[in-house]
């Protein structure tokens, strides 16, 4: 083969040999007309600079949201069953301004759960075991199965003795059960005073909405925010 009178397949000028300049030296950049510049810049940096702004804005907006100034939910509230209630943020709102709480980014954290319904009650179960939960708002029966799972406070223990005096004659009593592994009652607790009648509350009567016949206001035995829930029993008192 002659090697030395071989063709190449491309000719030396073709653009496989030819510098591709998609940059420009400084010097060349500040020779360019101003009008230029600013064409070269929107070419080559407007999206980058644009994509490190916005990464920026997003990783201040998330530490002030969630370190600085995080919301915070200063009580919870949750309605079981035959106390239903579709406006929960409304009645929220309602105890909110009743406790006077004045920080936008703070809320009173109202929520339903129908414990007939298998996924409903595992949320709340689950939820409740957390100890996320201050304050029940629930049916006369539905107060009594709360009850006998250990759930709640003594109001005789809970109330400042005040406002135990105050309730004395809405005062219902209920009972802790254990049970085996097969569901039989192996022992039964004493009579506690662990719920207050709220059946003619005015908070029941613009936001419950029920066929009980009696509506029960019950505390969580170990409730996160315990000042605010003692307070917010003084608005379910109200009629």
């Amino acid at each position: 083969m002659d090697v030395e009178h071989r063709k190449t397949t491309l000719s030396d000028d073709a653009s496989i040999y030819s510098r591709t300049k998609d940059t420009v030296t400084k010097d060349e950049l500040k020779s360019m007309p101003f009008k230029q510049k600013i064409a070269y810049f929107k070419d080559y940096y407007m999206y980058g600079v644009a994509g490190l702004i916005a990464a920026a804005v997003f990783i201040i907006y998330m530490v002030y949201t969630s370190i600085i100034n995080p919301s915070k939910d200063v009580l919870s509230v949750v309605c079981l069953s035959d106390a239903f209630v579709s406006e929960t943020e409304e009645m929220g709102d309602s105890i909110k301004e009743y406790l006077g709480i004045e920080r936008k980014k703070d809320y009173v954290g109202v929520s339903y759960y129908d414990t007939s319904d298998y996924q409903m009650n595992m949320a709340y179960m689950t939820i409740a075991g957390a100890g996320q939960l201050d304050l029940i708002v629930c049916s006369y029966e539905e107060f009594q199965r709360q009850a006998n799972m250990g759930l709640l406070a003594d109001m005789k223990e809970f109330l400042p003795a005040e406002t135990y005096q105050s309730v004395s004659d809405r005062l219902v009593t209920g009972h802790t059960v254990e049970t085996d592994m097969d569901g039989s009652v192996t022992a039964v607790g004493s009579e506690l005073e662990y719920g207050i009648d709220i059946t003619d509350s005015a908070a029941v009567g613009q936001y419950v909405t029920t066929g009980a016949d009696r509506i029960i206001l019950c505390a969580f035995a170990a409730p996160p925010n315990r000042e605010n829930a003692l307070r917010t029993i003084d608005y379910f008192l109200q009629k």
